[in-house]
């Protein structure tokens, strides 16, 4: 029985993470976020490459993983959601493991709750909780393999590179001075061998402009500054919610002051990177989705940190640290109690692809309405292109209705984003690729998020207006439902 204890411990905790995240499993869509990373695993399970045949991003492993759930279930909303849950149960069980090295079993159960919390909120595909999993997996294991610690590093580079590298960095740093160049060198070569053969089949410039240079010259436009003054109706949970990016760097700015000051082992540094990474995200755009992996990795910190302080009978700080804990394990539970029994009812989208998912009747309506219309019209395997209000102007598009429609787009710009599709050389390469294909149906999005102007550079129209221009002399409208709007050939 004492042998087994753990993995019970660890089995339990793992089912109460999941069970957390998977509470709105049916909640929801993301059209932008969801919809880019779905329909590029549609590309790759139909035997498309990222980089060379499609624009993207990240790293080529998420593609490929949901690739390999679309090829076995079809497009579906809800296959994703499900690994995406057991995902979550996975870090949060890993930063409990990492804390409980160092703090004791309370402290380490705060962790895996903040953990669990922050994982759980946000119902996107993102490639970031398998790069976390993988990255603390790689601190974890370091000591004990630290070539086993550098593949699994170098796995999560295919996920993120960024991401990856600090993954490295921090495997690198846990497996000390025996082992961290082989930890090193096991990570360079695994993402050699992940990433490598893309970076050659799409074409280096290709890969450098769609990876490092999007983030280089493209997501400066798309920053938001920290939080300001708060101007809406008094309401103690969303100054919070509000006020939250502020919590989560000055916890980090605590934990890196207590460690300058008392010095930890080195092994207490190996999130460190991770942390960093995760800092410089949520400065870079301070909303929902870049609080994840600094709110991810900071709570093991904070634990261990917090237990270092007791120990060391700074009790002030200590008790410092465990409220910025308390703070980021608050601040997730209140998120998902939020999204779980505060936000409006919702309906099913009865369209096969949905796969019971809910999301606002009038949405659900459209959609299902929409869904119907181009199934009459569009044969199966015949392309349709999801346009937006806009395209000197864009904010997010919605790349989820080819998922929800089954049908291929014929350019490679799924992604509707300020800087990519704003320009014109992607603009005329659109029209290029819209002109041999002639689908027969465009779908022109109006929702008013798509073009809305935000407090940033992306918030001013390019004066592009080629693909404009190219839609309203070919196509006409034909037919509208709710915020989708039908056009037809002239």
């Amino acid at each position: 029985m004492r042998a087994s204890s753990p993995w019970i411990r660890y089995g339990l905790l793992f089912a109460g993470a999941a069970a957390l995240s998977g509470l709105t499993i049916l909640r929801d869509i993301n059209p932008h976020d969801e919809g880019l990373v779905l329909q590029a695993a549609a590309r790759v399970a139909d035997g498309q490459l990222p980089y060379r045949d499609f624009w993207w991003n990240y790293g080529p492993a998420q593609p490929f993983a949901l690739g390999g759930l679309h090829a076995v279930f079809g497009p579906s909303l809800l296959a994703w959601r499900v690994v995406r849950v057991l995902g979550d149960g996975l870090v949060a069980i890993l930063a409990y493991a990492l804390a409980r090295r160092d703090a004791p079993e309370w402290l380490a159960l705060a962790a895996w709750l903040a953990v669990a919390g922050a994982m759980a909120f946000p119902t996107i595909p993102s490639p970031n909780p398998p790069a976390i999993a993988l990255g603390l997996g790689a601190i974890l294991l370091a000591r004990r393999s630290p070539v086993g610690a550098g593949v699994l590093a170098g796995a999560a580079v295919g996920f993120r590179l960024e991401l990856g590298l600090a993954c490295a960095l921090g495997a690198a740093i846990a497996a000390g001075r025996g082992g961290a160049a082989r930890t090193s060198a096991a990570a360079g070569a695994t993402a050699l061998v992940l990433v490598g053969p893309f970076v050659a089949l799409g074409g280096p410039g290709t890969f450098w402009d769609d990876t490092i240079g999007f983030a280089f010259n493209v997501q400066p436009l798309q920053r938001l500054p920290l939080p300001g003054a708060y101007h809406h109706p008094f309401d103690v949970n969303k100054v919070f919610e509000f006020y939250f990016p502020y919590v989560l760097l000055a916890g980090a700015a605590l934990w890196l002051g207590s460690a300058l000051r008392d010095r930890p082992p080195p092994r207490a540094w190996a999130p460190v990177p991770y942390a960093a990474v995760g800092v410089a995200y949520l400065v870079g755009r301070a909303d929902e989705f870049h609080l994840i992996p600094l709110a991810a990795v900071l709570p093991i910190l904070l634990a261990t940190g917090a237990e270092r302080e007791r120990r060391a009978r700074h009790a002030a700080l200590g008790a410092a640290l465990i409220v910025a804990l308390a703070l980021v394990a608050l601040h997730g539970l209140d998120r998902k109690y939020v999204q779980a029994f505060r936000l409006p009812s919702t309906s099913r989208i009865h369209v096969d692809a949905a796969d019971g998912v809910r999301t606002e009747p009038e949405q659900a309506r459209a959609l299902q309405r929409l869904v119907g219309y181009v199934d009459a019209r569009v044969p199966r395997g015949e392309p349709v292109f999801v346009a937006n209000p806009r395209h000197d102007l864009v904010k997010v598009g919605n790349p989820l209705v080819y998922v929800l429609l089954d049908r291929p787009n014929p350019t490679r710009y799924d992604v509707m984003q300020p800087g990519v599709v704003t320009s014109a050389p992607v603009q005329r390469e659109i029209v290029g690729d819209l002109r041999r294909a002639r689908p027969r149906l465009i779908v022109r999005w109006l929702d008013p998020v798509a073009s809305e102007a935000e407090p940033n550079g992306a918030g001013r129209p390019s004066g592009m207006r080629i693909l404009d221009r190219y839609l309203a002399r070919e196509y006409a409208p034909v037919r509208r439902f709710g915020d989708y709007e039908v056009l037809g050939r002239r």
